[in-house]
């Protein structure tokens, strides 16, 4: 079940600094050409241990721009499209570095699994979408664990539509980007109700999403406000705003 957790639990700052710095260097003097991106690797990924593709990636790489899994929804026409299929997908980061460069890892509208662990991810975040209706659960589950999250965009982690076998567990947020107020699910309009900058934004609507177990993950924002204040830690947000 999810646990509420202090705002803010006690910071190894200049540790995070040097890291983050370690970091920001690590990319910034990687070559384009050396840097990989996340979606070649996903194409490449085999099948193993019970996974559709199961992505090893090397300790200290750099892994450029985005995933999307599973279908999206497109209102003007009121249907899915499919033209990326559901797959169980795992992620083992082994201390490697996505690069997200303004976009997300994104499962959605499918009963499928996205599992993530061992990452350290920049200018980005994860989503996980999904509904459940009494004619189909298109809910995705899986795992993010162990990852750090250095100024992440919007949320580190966001849940839409889902919670239910979902587990956030031990990962590090640091400084989430607030970029402007989220779209809503359905329709793509902004969302006046739904505010980013957040470590967690989590779905409100529990009954029919879920609800996700939420273990002992450290969230730490340089803004002693920010810091003091509970919702930029962990919030619970609505689908329809």
């Amino acid at each position: 079940m999810f646990r509420p957790l202090p705002a803010a639990i006690p910071a190894p700052v200049p540790m995070l600094i040097l890291f983050a710095a370690a970091v920001a260097v690590s990319v910034a003097t990687t070559p384009a050409t050396a840097a990989v991106s996340l979606q070649s690797a996903y194409e490449s990924a085999p099948a193993h241990g019970g996974y559709d593709r199961y992505l090893v990636l090397e300790t200290g790489a750099v892994y450029t721009g985005g995933l999307q899994i599973g279908p999206t929804w497109d209102n003007d026409h009121q249907q899915y499209l499919d033209h990326e299929l559901g797959l169980d997908v795992k992620i083992e980061g082994r201390g490697a570095i996505l690069d997200l460069q303004g976009q997300q890892i994104c499962i959605s509208f499918c009963r499928r699994r996205l599992d993530i662990e061992d990452c350290i991810i920049i200018n980005g975040g994860i989503r996980y979408r999904g509904d459940l209706t009494l004619e189909d659960d298109i809910r995705p589950l899986g795992s993010v664990r162990y990852c750090t999250f250095w100024r992440p965009h919007d949320y580190a982690v966001r849940l839409e539509g889902t919670g239910d076998r979902i587990l956030l567990e031990r990962n590090i947020v640091v400084d989430t980007v607030d970029t402007g107020f989220d779209v809503m699910l359905w329709n793509g309009e902004i969302g006046p109700l739904l505010p980013t900058g957040l470590a967690f934004g989590l779905s409100v609507q529990y009954w029919t999403s879920g609800v996700p177990d939420v273990l002992r993950n450290w969230t730490y924002f340089t803004d002693p406000a920010q810091n003091e204040t509970d919702l930029y830690h962990y919030c619970l947000l609505c689908e329809y705003s």
